[in-house]
């Protein structure tokens, strides 16, 4: 009696200590925040859990399609997460109203098909007793004209019949074709329909299984948060210039395309250029190895211009940071994401080992300072973003910033004159690199492409064309002399600036003499009939040693004809009297374009 009461006692305790398998409950979920970054986008979900207290098991359905399905985590208060595990699971939904009514209409549809095919049946058989009708009738009047005694009016009542009834069958069959056809569509058409809705009455659900312990019992809402792809955003503005010419209103709009799956409802957004960070793990750092090539003087590889090295960094970099994204994200191949880091990192050492110093600080600057930024942006309003596939464009913010309007001409490349405003960037957040539409005065005027632009850095808007105003460049003169063993060539200019506008415009009257980056030519400019332009940014930038000339004058009201603004200018080229200028070798064309490249690169 003594033993079976222990054995029962020891049964209890070892019941006691076996684990409760909970019973899955679905639950309620609703999105109610979601980060949007370029590519991909994290979500979170607040889902209601049971009143009951204990350990339980929660299945959260009707993810998205596009979730990562490594990404799942969940986190509450008054609650303790065990784990989270994602799984698809085929579910089969109630059959609909619609798939009965189309098992209706295709039912009816069938029956026109059947009676079709009674009906070909008997054309074929009222075909086949004419044509039998027909035989017999041949040698029967044969038979009665050999005997002289054949009746003419039977012969001709017997042949209209056998016509109309043959008229007769074949519109019958042509109908009966028309109607066969129409209902073979019609019957495809309608099973079309209905796989589709069938299709969707059988589907894979994505779900979340939450694994809790609530140590008490109440209402208590825990978090899921997952990342989806196919969702991502990128900038876009509006700038308008108004009446005043020195005020812009400024509209900042993100165009969003989101196809993940899921509909965002009245969610709390955020858009940022960050990469969503679901990896605490630290990367490792690998050792790097190079080798020593035989001779002295060899480098590892020959040295790349400024504008080649700006290039490689700049795709190095880009490189480095969708490798850092993938890193981050923790969800595929961390091995791999790693190596890659290590892999581009030493690439880029590898160019500076390379490059020369000049260079190298050449191209760091040119890159621009976007790369590497990372900014958020919290949209004050709650959003409700539907997944479909057309662009929707979410409004960042809007701004009234304060600018100095200018004209802007270049006779060597235009006749025309563009408008533009300088304005600082007076928001507290900076504007990321993309496309804006421009309006003068509410009328669009062209659009333009806006560079990375930092909190307080001052930008340049272009607002298109100015017909009011028109200039020209015009070769006045052109001497040579030869003096101590040098020629000298002297090309006399003018720029011609005219206004029709009733108000006076600053304009900033460009143009350009030919420099070399060798000591056999010299180029310098001689006498102006204006001062040359004294803005800093101009007189200490990079532009002035390159032989980019500007004039900063102000064109009068009506100032055309005679009134016109002119400045005219000389410049000297002097070099050996052995030497003759000729074409532009092919280097120096190249060398011309990395120039641009570099310069365009910095403006956009």
């Amino acid at each position: 009696m003594l033993k079976s009461g222990i054995l029962l006692a020891v049964g209890v305790v070892l019941a006691a200590s076996l684990p409760v398998v909970a019973e899955e409950q679905k639950v309620s979920s609703k999105v109610e925040a979601v980060t949007l970054y370029r590519g991909q986008a994290l979500v979170t979900r607040v889902v209601n859990l049971p009143e009951a207290a204990g350990e339980m098991e929660v299945v959260v359905g009707d993810l998205p399609q596009r979730v990562v399905g490594d990404s799942l985590f969940a986190s509450g208060e008054g609650v303790k997460v065990r784990a989270v595990r994602y799984r698809t699971q085929a579910v089969a939904a109630a059959p609909k109203k619609e798939v009965a009514e189309l098992d209706v209409k295709i039912k009816e549809v069938q029956d026109k098909v059947f009676a079709n095919t009674q009906m070909s049946a008997l054309l074929e058989s009222k075909t086949k007793y004419l044509e039998k009708l027909e035989n017999f009738a041949a040698p029967t009047m044969q038979i009665e004209m050999a005997k002289g005694v054949l009746d003419a009016k039977q012969v001709s009542d017997l042949t209209d019949y056998i016509f109309k009834q043959r008229t007769a069958v074949t519109a019958e069959r042509i109908e009966l074709t028309k109607s066969t056809q129409q209902v073979n569509e019609d019957l495809a058409l309608l099973h079309r329909k209905r796989n589709e809705l069938a299709a969707d009455m059988s589907k894979t659900e994505h779900q979340a299984v939450l694994f809790l312990s609530k140590p008490a019992r109440g209402a208590i809402q825990v978090k899921l948060n997952y990342l989806v792809i196919s969702a991502s955003w990128s900038p876009s503005y509006e700038f308008r210039l108004n009446a005043d010419g020195q005020t812009v209103n400024m509209e900042y709009v993100a165009q969003v395309q989101q196809t993940c799956g899921e509909d965002w409802s009245d969610v709390k957004l955020t858009l940022s250029t960050a990469t969503p960070a679901m990896n605490a793990e630290i990367p490792l750092l690998a050792p790097m190895w190079i080798s020593l090539l035989p001779g002295a003087g060899k480098v590892m590889a020959p040295q790349p211009s400024t504008a080649a090295a700006a290039q490689s960094l700049s795709e190095i970099t880009r490189s480095q940071y969708g490798a850092a994204g993938a890193w981050n994200a923790g969800t595929g191949d961390r091995s791999q994401a790693n190596w890659d880091l290590n892999r581009l990192s030493a690439e880029g050492q590898t160019l500076e080992l390379a490059a020369s110093g000049d260079a190298l600080r050449a191209a760091r600057a040119v890159r621009g300072i976007e790369e590497g930024l990372a900014v958020s942006y919290d949209i004050p309003s709650k959003m409700s973003l539907a997944s479909r596939q057309d662009t929707q464009l979410v409004q960042i913010m809007t701004a009234k910033v304060n600018g100095k309007s200018f004209y802007e001409a270049i006779p060597l490349l235009t006749n025309y004159v563009y408008r533009g405003v300088e304005v600082v960037n007076t928001t507290d957040q900076p504007l990321l690199s993309g496309p804006y539409t421009a309006y003068v005065g509410g009328e669009f005027v062209g659009g333009g492409s806006l560079p990375m632009v930092a909190k307080g850095q001052n930008l340049a808007l272009g607002f298109g064309v100015d017909t009011q105003l028109r200039c020209w460049r015009e070769l006045k003169d052109k001497t040579t002399e030869t003096k101590l063993g040098s020629k000298i060539e002297t090309y006399n200019y003018v720029l011609h600036l005219e206004s029709y506008k009733d108000k006076p415009a600053a304009v900033r009257l460009m143009d350009r003499i030919p420099v070399t980056k060798g000591q056999d030519m010299e180029t310098k400019v001689g006498k102006t009939s204006v001062v040359m332009s004294v803005d800093l940014e101009y007189a200490e930038g990079q532009d002035k040693p390159k032989g980019i000339l500007r004039w900063d004058v102000q064109a009068p009201a009506g100032s055309f004809g005679s009134k016109g603004v002119k400045i005219e200018y000389t410049f000297e080229m002097k070099y050996a009297s052995d030497r003759s200028l000729g074409a532009a070798p092919a280097h120096l064309m190249e060398e011309m374009r990395k120039d641009y490249d570099e310069r365009f690169k910095a403006a956009h």
